[in-house]
This record gives structure tokens, sequence and C-alpha cells, in this order.
């Protein structure tokens, strides 16, 4: 081999190797070439909720971070209602049309009855933590939260099995706190308990005495309450304030309450019972116990992240109801076998709760 040749090879050489590391210093980044999926969740962010909201975005993001490495970039994208269904609205037609979200999260039944139609229309999979039907209306629409018919029957069976006779009801002119009230009255019929007096409130009332000496005059063994922050926070100070003594007891709302030590020692009947191991890691993320819904918004991103996981392609959003129900169920690390029925809710068990040291507590 002659110089020429040789110094030709070197050249040539040198040439393939610079090549090379512009190559793999042009290279895309496997993240760049991952397809991203937008999860949207509308959350109560502020007011007397906010609590909520904060709560749901944290498990959002635990599960997102549970995930660990995935084939797909899984973007979550959060805003703010209030629990105000008007903002709601505009929250859900920013993510549709701005975000272009592939799903979307609601929580509470006015905010989820004001997304369904909105979701319905532009088919984008909506999911509401919500107690009234209306909010699973259509393809689109679905329910995660334990049915109101499912608190309504555990809580008569309470009341029967703990030897109330007679109750008396303070409940809210709301679609979800109304599916819970309607349930509880239903499952009663039939059964020894009767219920006394029945008396609906509104959101933003702040004088209950009328009320509550309705309730006194009937003189029921135990009395529901069935309304959120801060009405039922007034009522339980106005019936101390008024020497009323009678047990008090809810489907859920003492463990949405922002001053649950009203409620200290009162049981009442909740949601799926929250898995200890979901409790346990959420704690030690935040420092403190997760709040009423946090464990449902784990569950949903979970969820969400491995039906895209398990395809070839990403799913489009306007596919994901035709996933979900061939599907019929799925295995939940936080509740188990969750079914999907044929109206969109995903069914999950009441739970019995007591109000422990300022938190919810299950009861054995």
């Amino acid at each position: 081999m002659n110089k020429i040749t040789k110094a030709i090879l070197a050249i040539v050489a040198i040439a393939l190797i610079v090549w090379g590391i512009v190559a793999i210093v042009e290279k895309p980044s496997t993240s760049s070439t991952k397809a991203t999926v937008k999860i949207g969740l509308v959350l109560p962010m502020t007011g007397n909720a906010g609590f909520l909201g904060e709560s749901a975005q944290n498990a959002a993001e635990l599960a997102l971070k549970d995930a660990g490495v995935t084939k797909n970039d899984y973007k979550l994208v959060f805003e703010d209602d209030s629990f105000d269904p008007v903002k709601t609205v505009t929250a859900v037609n920013k993510m549709i049309s701005v975000d272009h979200v592939s799903s979307i999260v609601t929580f509470g039944s006015g905010t989820s009855n004001a997304a369904s139609p909105i979701t319905e229309a532009n088919k984008i999979p909506h999911f509401g933590l919500a107690s009234d039907p209306t909010s699973a209306k259509g393809d689109y629409n679905y329910i995660h939260w334990t049915p109101p018919f499912k608190e309504g029957q555990l809580l008569a069976q309470e009341l029967v099995r703990r030897g109330y006779k007679s109750v008396s009801i303070i409940g809210t002119n709301h679609p979800g706190t109304l599916a819970v009230t309607d349930s509880l009255r239903q499952a009663l019929q039939g059964t020894d308990v009767k219920i006394v007096s029945y008396d609906l409130t509104n959101v933003g009332d702040k004088d209950f005495k009328t009320v509550i000496n309705k309730v006194k005059t009937a003189n029921p063994d135990i009395i529901v309450l069935e309304q959120f922050s801060p009405e039922i926070e007034i009522t339980a100070k106005q019936i101390k304030e008024l020497g009323i003594k009678t047990p008090v007891t809810s489907v859920e709302t003492f463990a949405w309450s922002n001053q649950i030590g009203l409620f200290e020692g009162d049981w009442f009947v909740a949601d799926a019972k929250v898995s200890p191991a979901f409790v346990a890691e959420y704690k030690a993320a935040y420092g403190k116990n997760p709040a009423p819904g946090a464990s449902y918004i784990y569950d949903l991103v979970t969820l969400l992240v491995n039906i895209q996981e398990k395809s070839d392609k990403p799913i489009a959003a306007a596919d994901i109801p035709t996933v979900l129900n061939q599907m019929g169920s799925y295995n939940s690390a936080l509740f188990g076998n969750v079914a999907i029925d044929k109206d969109g809710f995903f069914i999950t068990d009441a739970s019995v709760q007591i109000i422990k040291d300022g938190k919810a507590e299950m009861v054995n």
C-alpha cells in the first residue's frame, strides 16, 4: 500500500468518524418521537372546596409518576372552576379547542352536568366524579364515583341495624345531594325507619334555624345532613346553638367539610373504601391524607394511561369509549374489579366511616 492510498484511507476514516459523531448529536431523542397524550382535569382549586381540588391535583400527578417509563408522553392539563358550573363550561371549551385534550375529568355533579353536553357534542370522553346520573348521559360521558343507590342503600341498612326508628333529612337543592337523598328515601321504604321531616336548603343560605326548629318539633332519632361547605358547618353550629342533641349523620358530606372537627365521633356513609397503600403513598409524598375524590382521580389517570400504553398506537379521543365498552371492567389497584355498566357508571361499593381525630376513618 503506497503513501497516497494510505492517506486516502485515513481521510475516509476521519470522515466516517466525523459523520458518526454528527449523526449521534443530531439524532432525535427518544422523548421527542413520543406521541403526546393530554388529559384534562377541571377541579375546584379555589373556594370552599379548594382542599378537594388540591388533593385531586396531587393524586393525578402521583398517578402519572407511578406510571413510570411510558412509550407515550402524558401531559396533565389543569383548570380551576371553583365548583362553579359556569367556570366549568369555560374550562372545558378551552381544553377542547385550545389544549386538544384526549379526555376530560370533572369534579362534582353540578360541574359534571355542565360539562357533559359539551363533551358529548365534541366526542371527547368525559369522566365526572359525580352522583347525579345526568352526568353520564350520552356515549362519551361516564361517572367514576360510588353510585348514589349504593350509598342510599347502605345508609338505610345502617339506620335499621343501629336501631333508629325515625329520621329527619336536611338536604340541598343540588343534583348530587338530591340523587343521594332520593336514593335514601327509596331505600327506607318498607323498613321500620320513618322519615318524619324532609327539607331542602339552597347553596348560599346562611340561616337554617326555621328548618332546624321544624326538625326539633319532629323529634327524630337522627338527622341526615346533606349539604356542602359552608352550609353544613353553619347548620351544625346552629343545631348546637338551639340546644338540639340529636345525633347527625350524612352521605359523604362530613368528609367534604373544611371544619371536619364539628363532626368528631359521628359515623356516616361515604364512597368507596380507600386503599391503605394509596393513603400511605399519598401521605409519604404530600405529608397528609388524601381528601375525598383523590382516589378516583388517581384511578382514572392510571386507567387512561394504561389503555393507551396497551394500544399499538395512540387511541383517538373519539375511540376511547369503544375501548372502555369492550373492556366492560378492569382491575383497579385501588378498588379491585371495577365494572363499567351500560349507563356509564364505574361501579364501586359504599363504605361506613367515622370522624376520628379530625379525619375520616373506615369502620370495620
